[in-house]
């Protein structure tokens, strides 16, 4: 099993971060493995809870794209697990919400699995409260 390592951790959520904040999705998409799951476990039933491969992942930005403008994200806090491909990230978001114009301020935890360089499962913790 290989390991990921705390420099190539900060520099996955670096370019997840900037390329979401800055709608370059295909250099987002660029970062998952196709058959990639995410995951957001504290989704809400009416809300998207699991996207299973890239082309569910693409077409659920598009979804995105239309209900938050993202402005900015501040600089992860990374844990690395032993031994592991795992890593886990702190963070917060913010902007707008679409619908309704009022700030979008979201806290987020991720714990993230790389393979070969890519991204193959995505476990998204954020409040649905936010939104």
């Amino acid at each position: 099993m290989s390991t990921i390592s705390y420099a190539q951790a900060e520099t996955i959520m670096q370019l997840f971060t900037d390329r979401i904040k800055n709608k370059d999705y295909e250099g987002f998409l660029d970062l998952f493995d196709e058959d990639v799951i995410f995951e957001f476990p504290y989704a809400p039933e009416a809300l998207t809870q699991l996207l299973n491969g890239k082309r569910a992942l693409k077409e659920y930005l598009e979804t995105l794209d239309t209900l938050l403008e993202i402005r900015s994200f501040t600089e992860p806090l990374i844990h690395v697990s032993a031994e592991s491909r795992v890593f886990i990230a702190q963070y917060k978001g913010s902007g707008t919400v679409l619908a309704d114009g009022k700030p979008y301020e979201q806290k987020y935890i991720s714990v993230v699995e790389v393979k070969n360089g890519k991204i193959v499962r995505f476990q998204d913790y954020w409040n649905p409260l936010a939104l």
